[in-house]
């Protein structure tokens, strides 16, 4: 064999075993690897975590718990008022809940409450700071609301409910 071809042969072989080993050290699927906060991984972090529990499980849960709701609804891009759902910065998901205190036959939150499931907890923060800053700015012509958030998610309930309404869907919610 000719010098060239033997160290061709020998390049060609460390690449093989240099990849081998490479793959080897980088972390399987079901290795824990700590994700600095705001990053586009973070990021994608909480957004599978708000797909993994979705307005409509959250509304189907507190339905279950307040004997006051008489309806779930879940919002899609077809019914969404807002035209909100899965859009950058918005709730990636959202349902309406129909309170027997709230409008009657009314979606969204002059129904009784909504809850709106976002990518981010910053999202969910920023939608809850906008509203009650609208509502704020309008002296009371717009209404109020009570918000609860916990993580990505943002439990808004009609302000036309009692406050002691309102405490029994806070409750339920922190569970």
């Amino acid at each position: 064999m000719n010098k060239k071809a033997v160290a061709a042969l020998l390049l060609s072989g460390g690449l093989l075993l240099g990849g081998c080993g490479a793959a080897e050290s980088e972390p399987s699927p079901t290795d824990q690897v700590p994700v600095e906060s705001g990053t586009v991984a973070a990021q994608a972090q909480s957004r599978e975590a708000a797909e993994a529990v979705t307005a409509l499980d959250v509304a189907k849960q507190l339905e279950g718990e307040i004997p006051t709701i008489t309806a779930v609804t879940e919002v899609t891009e077809d019914n969404d008022a807002n035209n909100l759902i899965g859009r950058p910065g918005q709730y990636v998901s959202a349902a309406w809940i129909a309170d027997k205190s709230g409008v009657a036959k009314e979606t969204g939150i002059d129904g009784g409450a909504v809850v709106e499931v976002f990518a981010t907890a910053d999202d969910a923060q920023t939608r809850s700071d906008y509203i009650q800053s609208v509502l704020k700015e309008g002296g009371g012509v717009f209404g109020t609301e009570y918000h609860y958030l916990k993580d990505s998610r943002l439990l808004r309930v009609s302000g036309n409910l009692k406050p002691s309404s309102a405490k029994v869907y806070e409750e339920a919610a922190a569970r």
